[in-house]
């Protein structure tokens, strides 16, 4: 399995995920980090987009959701649900997961401190106040004060990716978050926001070029998505509020 860009291989946990259905709503919300790894790994996948509350009866009806949530990731003849278990299959079988413990464990505090650090990015097309989400992502706890600075020194000694030379989830979850804040507020604020972290920037460019994830950025995503508002709409008419 490859993509248009780097080949990635981690063969001692890599289990050849070759195809993908992904059910959410035309958005990022908690499910583009699953998209990002599909992506990142080369792995091409198709999206399954809700849009009416009739769609979520559909799918709870259907007995694949554990607990009536999404996203939901069918691969491999499995209904995969809850984002951070979901993420770890995803990338074993993308090649995107380590053999050893301790970087599993890097892979895993990253992981999760990118869903911390995304959170006021989630929020951000139910209220479209660009300049409260800026705040929340410069606060002392939010992104810029707190994650960014420990990603870029973490990245330190000239590393490529984060458990050195070999890219891995850790990697598609960084990425993302940076990436989510080009889709808000644009390439230019990006780079303006980003300035102290020159190692994250060049690592974001990085990242873009696995797999087919700039195909999925530039063309697949802009195919699918809604704009914000209307993505939003459709995630309140679904759940019925």
């Amino acid at each position: 399995r490859q993509g248009a860009g780097t080949q990635l291989c981690l063969p001692a946990l890599c289990m050849a995920l070759t195809a993908a259905t992904v059910t959410y709503w035309r958005g990022r919300g908690r499910c583009e980090p699953l998209r990002v790894v599909l992506a990142c790994g080369g792995v091409r996948f198709v999206g399954n987009y809700l849009e009416k509350k009739a769609d979520m009866d559909a799918l709870k009806a259907s007995g694949k959701m554990e607990y009536d949530q999404v996203p939901l990731v069918e691969a491999d003849g499995l209904n995969l649900v809850q984002g951070t278990p979901t993420a770890v299959y995803l990338a074993q079988g993308c090649g995107l997961w380590p053999e050893m413990p301790k970087e599993q464990y890097i892979c895993g505090h990253i992981l999760a401190a990118t869903q911390d650090a995304r959170g006021p990015l989630v929020s951000f097309p139910f209220h479209l106040d660009e300049q409260r989400c800026l705040e929340e992502l410069q606060s002392p706890k939010g992104l810029l004060g707190r994650f960014a600075p420990r990603w870029e020194a973490l990245l330190g000694e000239g590393k490529p990716y984060f458990l050195g030379a070999t890219p891995s989830l850790a990697d598609c979850a960084v990425y993302e978050v940076l990436d989510f804040v080009r889709h808000v507020y644009g390439e230019e604020r990006l780079k303006a926001l980003f300035g102290a972290f020159p190692l994250l920037l060049a690592h974001h460019d990085r990242v873009l070029g696995l797999g087919h994830m700039r195909e999925w950025r530039d063309v697949g995503r802009k195919e699918a998505f809604l704009d914000w508002p209307e993505y939003a709409a459709s995630v309140r008419a679904t759940l019925g509020f």
